[in-house]
């Protein structure tokens, strides 16, 4: 993660769930690290990696960088856990299936 990230997302979203606990709210802070794509392929290409292997390297880094910010996550997750792929494709073909999606050709 950069520090724009940082600053610009992660901690305001951080004092946000901070302040919501000190009020007694219930509070969920998630986040995680999005495992798909042609940018993690790329970045595997160039560092002689595997995706996976690229995917776990990154998740370490992105924890370790929270860490030292003292985030407070509730759960820092990864979108390459089976959980995460059996909800997401849950929730595409329930869109799917309610005729919600639309295919076309550029």
């Amino acid at each position: 993660p950069h520090l724009g990230n940082i600053i610009g997302a992660v901690l305001s979203g951080d004092c946000y769930a901070r302040y919501c606990r000190l009020k007694g709210e219930n509070t969920l802070y998630i986040c995680g690290t999005d495992e798909y794509g042609t940018a993690t392929e790329t970045k595997a290409l160039a560092e002689g990696l595997t995706p996976q292997q690229i995917c776990d390297k990154y998740h370490q880094l992105h924890a370790q960088v929270y860490q030292w910010f003292n985030i407070s996550f509730d759960y820092f997750g990864r979108t390459t856990t089976s959980q995460q792929t059996e909800i997401a494709q849950d929730i595409f073909w329930k869109v799917h299936n309610n005729g919600f999606t639309v295919e076309q050709t550029v």
